[in-house]
């Protein structure tokens, strides 16, 4: 495992203390490193993981000279967005800008939260590939949503960044997971047009199916693209 979790509890405690994510949020974020987490074998070929905090209401209010003491270094920076590169190969991003279609219930609290939890796969090796190939398998094991982004041939852009291709996971209603392939290409110039798909527990009433029991719900299924 090329991953350092040494020190990821004591980071999420820091943004526990600094109102930027809730102690749920936290436990979600630090499944990754439990021994039944069932991507362990993506991580275990990812060259990083973060975390994206969103709807953050002023990214300049930022602690920034205190993750700096912290060790973080500042990877990419833009307006309504930072990402800053911890020890341990554990990245923070923190926005306000567009980064996800809309859905039910996100940014209407009126404080951020963590949008998805990011593992960030760069070689562009076969059988690194044959592993994120596995990502659909998985899933469907488990009960989980997943939709993909791109096909290997035209980039996946958004937040400044670029990559070969995406699966993003959809474990619940609050747990969004990113799987990117390939190397990351910045772009300070261009924003990017492929944001993450809405979670599909948190769509509109209108898109759910009814229960037996008359209350909607989303109807969990496999998403391909």
């Amino acid at each position: 495992m090329r991953l350092n979790y040494q020190n990821l509890a004591g980071y999420l405690q820091v943004l526990i203390e600094k109102n930027l994510i809730t102690e749920n949020e936290s436990a979600l974020a630090y499944q990754l490193v439990e021994d039944d987490f069932p991507f362990a074998k993506q991580l275990d070929l990812a060259d990083s993981i973060h975390y994206h905090i969103h709807h953050v209401p002023d990214v300049e209010k930022l602690p920034h000279d205190f993750f700096i003491e912290l060790g973080a270094t500042v990877e990419n920076r833009n307006d309504g967005y930072i990402k800053y590169r911890f020890p341990g190969r554990v990245n923070f991003i923190f926005s306000h800008i567009p980064v996800a279609q809309k859905e039910l219930g996100k940014g209407t609290r009126g404080s951020c939260y963590l949008d998805h939890i990011g593992i960030d796969i760069r070689s562009e090796e076969k059988p690194a590939y044959v592993v994120f190939q596995q990502i659909p398998s998985i899933a469907a094991t488990n009960d989980y949503v997943f939709k993909r982004q791109g096909d290997g041939i035209e980039a996946v852009k958004c937040c400044h960044m670029q990559v070969k291709e995406k699966y993003w996971v959809y474990a619940g209603r609050d747990v969004n997971y990113e799987f990117a392939f390939g190397p990351l290409v910045i772009h300070q110039d261009g924003f990017g047009v492929d944001l993450r798909p809405a979670n599909p527990f948190n769509q509109p009433a209108e898109t759910e199916t009814a229960s037996c029991c008359g209350e909607s719900q989303a109807t969990a299924k496999i998403f391909i693209q």
